[in-house]
């Protein structure tokens, strides 16, 4: 039995599912239903090159809802496509785990379907009903089923979101830090350990690698921190991480402008690079026996 990871090549943003099957708790007595976790969404609608992720979600998942959606943070990179995703497709979120933050965008520039994706993104964490429930998730917390799916959340902290919000000296920021309060997760299948790093910068992940060193240290799989940027690059936590596998999700252009695969392999020259431009989508099958298979 596994749980699959699957990492979209969707260019230069972020997309990934973690399938968690139905299995038995290791007492012996308690079963667990399967879920469908999803982080960010990238959608480009009808493109001839990147995933189209309504139809790999229909494909490998057969509709079953969204347990738990992670939004890390609401940057267009992340929340690209989701009117069309939740609405005009009827998709369902049971869950959504979203930083507790006044962040705006300056402007809708970009992307022609960047409002229409931000004001889905209110609506679903702004829900007029009961669900999906949502869920401000900090260091430190448990819930029920991130709990029994082993995930721990490294970022944000209530510091990290007064940090995004204020200056030193208690003023408001003109632009809110988002990608400073990112969520950074990392979850284990047994004796795997995943890290999924966010876009999380300099203070963030001097605070991750401050106060979660036991945590982090030698992880099997990371992805890497803003689609493998050098403008997320921490040495220190990389070093610590040590990953068997470094993912880069990104588009062939902005890797080869502003990727940080140099100071990857110099930090850490025994970890595999996997970039999306290269493999297309990747998928990993982590083994309860702790066996990994890349497909």
């Amino acid at each position: 039995m596994s749980i699959k990871i699957h990492f979209l090549d969707v260019g230069c943003g972020d997309c990934s599912f973690i399938y968690f099957p139905a299995r038995v708790s290791n007492d012996g007595k308690t079963s667990k239903d399967e879920r469908l976790m999803m982080i960010d969404l990238y959608h480009h609608d009808n493109h001839d090159y990147y995933e189209n992720v309504l139809d790999y979600y229909k494909d490998n998942f057969s509709d079953i809802p969204i347990f738990r959606f992670v939004c890390t943070h609401p940057h267009q990179d992340h929340i690209c496509g989701m009117d069309k995703f939740f609405s005009d497709n009827g998709v369902e979120i049971l869950n959504l785990w979203d930083t507790d933050h006044s962040f705006k965008p300056e402007d809708f520039d970009g992307h022609e379907t960047h409002e229409d994706d931000w004001n889905k993104y209110q609506e679903v964490r702004n829900p007029s009903t009961n669900q999906p429930k949502t869920i401000h998730a900090l260091r430190g917390d448990t819930f029920k089923y991130a709990d029994e799916d082993r995930i721990t959340i490294l970022s944000p902290t209530k510091e990290l979101i007064k940090y995004a919000h204020e200056t030193e000296d208690g003023k408001k920021r003109e632009q809110i830090l988002i990608d400073e309060m990112s969520y950074a997760l990392m979850f284990e299948v047994n004796s795997i350990k995943v890290i999924f790093a966010g876009d999380g910068k300099e203070k963030c992940w001097d605070d991750i690698y401050e106060n979660c060193k036991k945590e982090i240290k030698n992880c099997n799989i990371l992805k890497a921190g803003h689609h493998g940027q050098k403008s997320a690059f921490h040495e220190e936590a990389v070093k610590l991480m040590n990953p068997d596998y470094v993912i880069f999700s990104n588009s062939a252009e902005e890797d080869e402008n502003n990727g940080a695969e140099s100071e990857y392999k110099k930090a850490v020259p025994g970890s595999a690079i996997l970039k999306t431009s290269e493999e297309g989508t990747i998928v990993f099958d982590c083994g309860f026996d702790g066996k990994i298979e890349v497909d």
